[in-house]
């Protein structure tokens, strides 16, 4: 009996763990500039770092990605932006030109970025990998 109790053990152990890591993955999405390279372009990178400059024109919305979750963002231009997450729910934000804002902890769920204004959108990025 008790080598049953193991067993069953072990097997939902194995399953929590393969199915808990698709769903992890399933949220993990790649870096804007291999998403969206028309979005993000690279200005910058080493083994530890990269530095990034993201452009929307009006209405357009970049693809599916992720950042690392040390990074600095420093708006350029006065943005309207919607992002939206892999289940289709949203948060809008209106950054002002001249703002930074500075992010640790855990990498971003996937997401995807939508510039709801009527101007250019640019936004300059550091991350550190």
């Amino acid at each position: 009996m008790n080598q049953q109790k193991y067993q069953f053990g072990a097997a939902i152990l194995m399953f929590s763990m393969t199915f808990g890591t698709l769903s992890i993955a399933a949220e993990v999405a790649p870096p804007g500039s291999e998403a969206s390279p028309d979005v993000y372009k690279v200005l910058a990178e080493n083994d530890q770092w990269r530095v990034l400059e993201a452009t929307w024109q009006p209405g357009q919305e970049d693809n599916m990605h992720s950042h690392p979750g040390d990074r600095v963002s420093l708006y350029i231009t006065d943005c309207s932006l919607r992002l939206t997450k892999p289940d289709g729910t949203f948060r809008d934000a209106t950054p002002k030109a001249g703002t930074a804002k500075a992010r640790t902890g855990k990498p971003v769920a996937a997401h995807r970025v939508k510039n709801t204004g009527d101007e250019v959108c640019v936004i300059k990025i550091v991350e550190l990998k």
